[in-house]
């Protein structure tokens, strides 16, 4: 499979099957980063049972690293498979019908016409992001289930922690719309955005 890419060239047909792409690399990419942290649980508890210094104590703490390490990778796939939704839901939004991006994203078809959506679905990253259209006939909330909008609210998060003027953008203009529920922006050092910190 070629790398995914928008350059203003690509049909409807190009930007939906883009899509389906995404959403079946979302859901492996959680799909694996759920399973390394189970795995990792098991070795920590085998960790705790095995002698220090042995061969399988090193072995286990060897295979711990590796399985973080793949855990961390897959964090970061998520971001990555966030922002690019946004610039591929900009396309979509000027390209495909809505019909289409409905059947990519797996709507079931009694939410397509909805008062919701008729009222807030204007573009298609609200359909996913906003409106939980993706995958909607199943009632459940697991992350595998939505895992564009898992991911995208990763990068969004991701934005906010690392990007101080986003950071203080959203602050300012939530304090204005809650009426200063949020009190005066302290600004966060470089080491803890980087670093993430509960928010």
């Amino acid at each position: 499979m070629k790398a995914l890419a928008i350059t203003g060239e690509e049909t409807a047909s190009d930007l939906v099957k883009q899509l389906v792409a995404l959403r079946m690399l979302a859901r492996q990419n959680v799909r694996t980063r759920r399973q390394s942290g189970e795995l990792m649980a098991g070795y920590r508890a085998k960790l705790a049972l095995t002698a220090v210094g042995s061969y399988d104590w090193t072995l286990t703490n060897h295979l711990i690293a590796a399985i973080e390490e793949n855990r961390l990778a897959c964090e970061f796939h998520e971001i990555e498979i966030g922002k690019y939704l946004m610039f591929l839901c900009h396309e979509m939004d000027q390209k495909v019908p809505r019909a289409l991006i409905f059947d990519a994203i797996n709507t079931s078809h009694a939410d397509r016409d909805t008062e919701d959506v008729r009222k807030y679905g204007d573009k298609s990253h609200h359909l996913i992001c906003i409106l939980d259209l993706e995958n909607s006939a199943t009632q459940d909330d697991d992350i595998e289930i939505r895992p564009l909008k898992w991911c995208h609210t990763m990068a969004f998060m991701n934005a906010m922690q690392t990007n101080k003027k986003l950071d203080k953008a959203i602050h300012d203009i939530s304090n204005e719309f809650f009426d200063g529920a949020f009190g005066e922006y302290r600004e966060t050092p470089l080491t803890e955005r980087l670093a993430g910190r509960a928010v």
